[in-house]
């Protein structure tokens, strides 16, 4: 099967593969964002954060996947990838509705440089276009993770290895 079952939260051996994917959707999403304009606050982002930036994004996207498992793995049922990916992406939506609506204002301006970049990108013109973004890096991650699950996990670490190698330069492109 080219999408292997994930669902299950509690074979950890799907954790290396949703890291994988997580790790090379980013670093592609990164190539990407690294064209946009130097005062856009994305390039703030990883500009000033740097490897922070990096690695909040694919922790970020990690957690939405595993979040997936368990939400589809208590569902039951046959496996649906539809219904896999539609989880992550609700889950991904929700966090970034309340991060930006809920969380973000009750924080203090000046306090901590993370939350001040976040505050400047979720006020950007057509910020609603950061949930289509977040959305298609976690449909991808959730495919990456599937396909990489059903092949050797050496084919993961390996893979792993050389996005997070390549991730390293991109950032400081």
């Amino acid at each position: 099967m080219i999408l292997k079952d994930i669902r299950n939260p509690s074979n950890l051996s799907f954790l290396l593969p949703i890291l994988t994917a997580s790790t090379i959707v980013d670093t592609a999403g990164i190539f990407i964002w690294k064209r946009v304009r130097s005062e856009h606050p994305i390039q703030r982002w990883y500009n000033e954060l740097g490897l922070t930036a990096y690695t909040a994004d694919i922790l970020s996207l990690a957690i939405a996947v595993v979040l997936a498992q368990f939400i589809t793995h208590w569902i039951g049922g046959l496996w649906n990838p539809l219904v896999f990916l539609t989880a992550g992406v609700g889950v991904q939506m929700f966090h970034d509705i309340l991060f930006a609506k809920i969380i973000l204002p009750m924080l203090p301006k000046g306090y901590n440089k993370v939350v001040d970049i976040m505050k400047e990108y979720v006020n950007i013109p057509f910020s609603a276009g950061i949930l289509l973004v977040d959305a298609t890096y976690v449909i991808l991650a959730s495919l990456g993770a599937m396909f990489l699950a059903g092949i050797p996990q050496g084919w993961s670490v390996l893979t792993l290895l050389l996005w997070l190698y390549v991730g390293m330069f991109v950032l400081y492109d």
